[in-house]
Parts: structure tokens; sequence; C-alpha cells
């Protein structure tokens, strides 16, 4: 049961392992009254972490106590103080059962006790509520029972009925226009990035089309330009801004014998759409009759703040399907919406899992219009037809997201019309550091969006130190990050950092080694010669393949079985030292033999790994040596 990581999907295997652990836990010395607390952080390591009981560590604990429980429970003040109670008994608990190493289960529950008055404050803190929180709060403010089904739904039917207005008082205003729509619990927390240093951004968004155009759109503006009745600009103006702003707006179109003839501004798409987006993006401004610079024309001098305000705007006041069918008679533009809504999910997409086919994309756009819009009239040529709009408008919205610097599309098969345009297959879409930074800007006000990157220039003590109290993917990337920048040295420096680190430092570190794989190998040898730090050595040489089972076997050596077996309980845990390694390593001697031979060793380490043994050992009659020894072990002068 302990040392599993319970995926999602693996829900029964979890509740039962949670179930069990509850009783258990509830019938030690610390667990009486608490097991609930127990079951709510046992909810969150599977349904928000990483999933593995067996494993807890500093910034578990801090997002747990500082961040889920503020924004997911509804909780009475009395109740905050049975929390950390229940949460560091629990960890202890799981110390003395063997599941966790004991000391540094005792570190953990150290750490929530620390962290009290931080979550206290976290918890009271209605601005770290989710939406969720606040709702179900207010609804018991209002005497809901959330047992009862009958009236949590009358609850919400007379909620959804109520005014934004006091749907916002309740639950408060989107943090970012649209972003909570989104939802927090939908996106879920998002990986690690690297982002290149800041003037590397700046001057990639300066030589941007669209940042270009915006400056010289404001310009040509300068102090002023009169605007038509209806607040565009004059003919005059949109035909010199086509050449200036070099769109690929045609200015009275002909098209085969027709001419089709410019009536105003706002029919020239490109210069129409930069237009709008100072316009949106407050750079400029309307004042009567006259185009001025806006509250906010200082932007333009910032190319990545003014890229950015024109890529909210772009996303979540103009849209870029709904612009290209402003002017719509047909009634081509029924999808238009809804496409511009999903480039949200699409840019969070890209930026999760890195490049993604452009018909990957269209198919789950095409996929959405029909679960949305009810298209069962139309005959199958018109259902293509409708198809086409769709696969066309999202490849025009991913063109106008790279004049944004922020989506690259590379691979596309192009074949010319009959009519004189074009039509494009195929291809990959992926997101630019520039959209990296904007999407990560945008996104982590309600999710988790971590940049790494800041500890390239470290020491590689440094380095470990600073990890240690971050999340586990964050670290991971953090020192991948390290040691791309260090180059072949990194491994050596991991391995001296190694000696004097403590031992969740030494298990980043030696995680680290494992993703280096070979090249690290020389490095490592080095941990060979070190009593203390051979066992290292040894675990990752099998865990790379480059070992044999003969690396192993402890066979004669008691005091090397206890080293290498605590090293992998610190490392992977008391089931992979169970499962995997204990047999090995007691070699031709046996695990009993070594078992009873262990209280012997006047290691700090013996106990720890006797009670694993004692514990979780399936063969009764190992267990009951190892228990014996344990004992022995206990109370020898």
């Amino acid at each position: 049961m302990t040392g599993q990581t319970y995926r999602p999907d693996d829900e029964d295997a979890f509740f039962a392992a949670r179930d069990e652990l509850v009783s258990r836990f509830e019938g030690s010395r610390g667990g009486r009254d608490l097991g609930w607390v127990a079951s709510q952080v046992m909810d969150f390591k599977w349904g928000y972490l990483d999933g593995d009981l067996s494993r807890w560590e500093t910034a578990d604990i801090e997002e747990i106590l500082l961040g889920l429980y503020p924004a997911k429970v509804v909780l009475d003040p009395e109740d905050l103080d049975q929390v950390v109670t229940g949460f560091a008994g629990f960890l202890r608990f799981l110390g003395d059962d063997g599941i966790v190493t004991h000391s540094h289960a005792l570190r953990m529950a150290e750490s929530v006790e620390r962290l009290a008055a931080q979550f206290e404050a976290a918890a009271m803190d209605e601005n770290n509520w989710s939406m969720g929180k606040r709702l179900w709060s207010f609804a018991q403010s209002e005497g809901v029972d959330p047992s009862d089904p009958h009236a949590v739904q009358e609850f919400l039917d007379d909620f959804n009925q109520r005014s934004f207005a006091e749907r916002d008082a309740v639950l408060g205003p989107s943090p970012v226009p649209d972003v909570a729509s989104l939802g927090d619990a939908f996106v879920g927390a998002l990986p690690p990035i690297v982002l290149p240093p800041i003037d590397e951004l700046e001057s990639t968004a300066r030589n941007t089309v669209a940042y270009t155009q915006l400056q010289r759109l404001v310009d040509y503006v300068g102090d002023g330009k009169p605007l038509t009745d209806r607040g565009n600009l004059k003919l005059v103006d949109g035909k010199a801004l086509v050449d200036l702003l070099e769109t690929a707006d045609r200015f009275d179109e002909k098209i085969g014998d027709r001419v089709f003839k410019t009536r105003s501004s706002a029919d020239l798409a490109g210069v129409d759409l930069i237009f709008q987006m100072a316009l949106e993006a407050k750079i400029l401004t309307r004042k009567g009759k006259k185009l001025l610079p806006g509250p906010n024309a200082d932007l333009i001098d910032d190319p990545l703040a003014a890229l950015y305000a024109a890529w909210l705007v772009l996303l979540h006041t103009i849209g870029p399907t709904q612009h290209r069918y402003r002017n719509e008679r047909y009634g081509w533009d029924w999808f238009a919406e809804e496409l511009d809504a999903s480039l949200p999910f699409v840019l969070v997409d890209l930026y999760r899992h890195g490049d993604i086919p452009i018909d990957e994309i269209i198919e789950d756009a095409w996929g959405n219009m029909l679960d949305v819009f009810d298209l069962k009239d139309l005959t199958a040529d018109r259902l293509k037809f409708h198809q086409g709009l769709v696969d066309m408008s999202l490849r025009r919205a991913l063109d106008v997201l790279g004049d944004l610097g922020s989506v690259r599309v590379e691979d596309v098969t192009e074949k010319p019309t009959r009519y004189g345009g074009t039509d494009r297959t195929g291809g990959v879409a992926g997101l630019t550091p520039l959209g990296k930074w904007a999407v990560q800007r945008w996104i982590s006000r309600v999710v988790s969006a971590p940049i790494v990157g800041a500890l390239r220039e470290s020491t590689a003590s440094e380095l470990l130190a600073a990890v240690s109290n971050i999340s586990e993917a964050e670290a991971v990337a953090e020192i991948d990050t390290w040691v791309d920048h260090q180059g072949p040295g990194a491994a050596l420096q991991l391995v001296e950092a190694m000696r004097t680190a403590d031992e969740t430092e030494r298990g980043l570190g030696f995680r680290a080694l494992l993703r280096i794989g070979p090249d690290a190998e020389h490095a490592v040898n080095r941990l060979s010669d070190d009593v203390e730090f051979a066992p290292y050595a040894t675990v990752w040489r099998i865990d790379t393949c480059i070992g044999s089972l003969d690396d192993i076997d402890c066979r004669g050596d008691v005091e090397r079985f206890v080293r290498l077996l605590d090293v992998v309980i610190e490392l992977w845990g008391p089931a992979a030292a169970l499962g995997t390694w204990v047999g090995p390593a007691a070699g031709t001697d046996g695990v009993s033999s070594m078992v009873e031979q262990a209280w012997r060793v006047k290691l700090p380490q013996t106990e720890q790994v006797l009670a694993t043994i004692a514990s979780g050992h399936p063969d009764k009659s190992t267990a009951k040596a190892a228990r014996k020894a344990l004992f022995k072990y206990r109370t020898a002068v």
C-alpha cells in the first residue's frame, strides 16, 4: 500500500490506502479524533500533488497549508489548530510506522508547526479563497445544508438568477479578464518554464510585426488626427497606413473584372485591427471626432508592456475571428465568438505540452462547435463548408498571434486556389519565448506557473539548498536549467555538494545525476571511496543500468547492507527497499541472517532499516527476526 504513487485514475486503490492509514492513525497515540485531517491532507496529496503517500517534502506542506486549505476548505476558526495538530501528528505517525524515514518525518512535522501562524492568517484571508469556497461559505451563511441535495440545488438555481454584480460581490471579480472562466481546477498547475533574460524579451518584442505597427500608428497620429462621424480613421489616413504599417490590405481591391470600392478605413482589416488594439489598450483614445494619445500612451515606449496590452485586448475584447467577420452579413460568423473564446485554452495547451499539430487544434475546435451548436440539419456538403471556415479562421487567428510574437507556425503546406488565395494544410504551432512570457504573466494570477532559471549562476551547494524548499517539479526544472548552463562540469559539482547536503538536498542532487545519465559516471565514481556515500554510487549504477547485481551483493558485510538499504529507503521509499533491493543486497547470506546480525551495527541508520523490514517484509519469519533485532538494538548498552 505505502510507497506507491497513486495516479488520478487510481481511485479505488487510493481510497483503500487512505482509509487504512486513517484507521491506523486514529488508533495511534496522537490520532484520536483527527482522522479527518489525515484524510484531507492525503486527498490533497493525491488530487493536487504527486500522489505518493510515503514522500512528504517542505513544498508539499507549504502548498497544503498555505495554498490548498485556504483556497478549498471551509473551516471554523476553532478547527484551525486541529488541522496543524492533526497534520503534524499524522506525519509523526508515518515516521513511527516506518512509512517515512523517522528523522525526516519529525522535520516535516516541525515544519507544519512552524507554519501554524501563517496557516491561520492565510485561512482567514478571504483573498485566498477560491470561488468555490466563497460560494459554499456564502451558502452556509444563508443556512444551506451542504448534505441536502434539494437545498443545494435550490440555492444554486437562485444564485444563478442574481445579477453579475451580486454574484461578483460573493465570488469576487476575475483577477484577469476571462481567466477565471478557465477555472483554476480545470487548468491545474502548469509546468515550470525557463525564460530568456528580460532584455532579450524586450528586443524580441521591439521587432515584432504588431509592435512595429503600433509604434508607427502612434507616430502617425502624433498630437491628433480627425475621425469620421462613426469614429473611424479618415479614408485618406487609412490608405496611407496600409503602406506605412505594411498590412496585407488592398485598397479598392479588384477581383476579376470587379472593383470593390473601399468606402471606409474600417474595411481595411489589417489597419483597423491595429487601430482597435491601440484604442482598447488606451494607447490611443477618441475625443469627439479626434484621435488623440490615450492615458496609456507611454506604453509605446515599453515594447513588452505595449505588446502585452495589445495581446490581452485581442484575446479578451476584440477577438481575431470576430474582428475578421465584423462586417459579415450572411451569417458566416456564427462560430466567431466561440472560436475566439477557445484561444486561451489553445495557448494554455501549447504552454503545457509544447508544439501541437495544427490539424489537432482544428479538430478540437470543430468538435467543440458540434457540442455547442445544433448543426444536425446541415447537409454533409454544408457541414464540410463550415468546417473549412473554422479551419481557415483558426489559422488566421494563429497568424495574428504570430504578428504579436506569441506563436510560431511551421511546416505548413500551401497550395494556390483558383481564386488567387492560398489553401493551407498541416503544420505545427508552438509558443515562442515571448508567448510563454505572456501566457505565464497572464495565467499565473490564478494558477501555479513557475519560472525557473534564476539560479543558473549559483554554486551546486547554493542550488540544492535553494530548491529544497520549492515544489518538486519546479526544483527539477531549476536544477536541469543549472546543469545545462554549467555544462560538462555540472555532475562533479553536484557530487561534491552532496557531501555536505542534508537528506532532501542529497535526494535532489542524486536525481539530477540520474537525469544526466552515463555522462556522470566519472563524477559519481568519486563517491565509491567514501563509506558514507558509496551506497549512492551503487544505487546510481543500478538505476542507470551501468552496474550489475554483483554491485548490490553485501554478503559478509552487514554494515554495508545497512548503509545501502538506508540510502534506498531515503531515495525511493520503503516499498522499493523491500520489494527490489533487500534480497539482492543480502546475497547468499539471506535476509534473515543479515537482519539477525544487523543490531550490532551501531549506526543511526540501523534503526530505520530494521523498522522498515519489521513492519513491511512479506515473509513473517524475516519480519519477526527484524523485530527481535530492533529490540536488541534499542536496548543494547
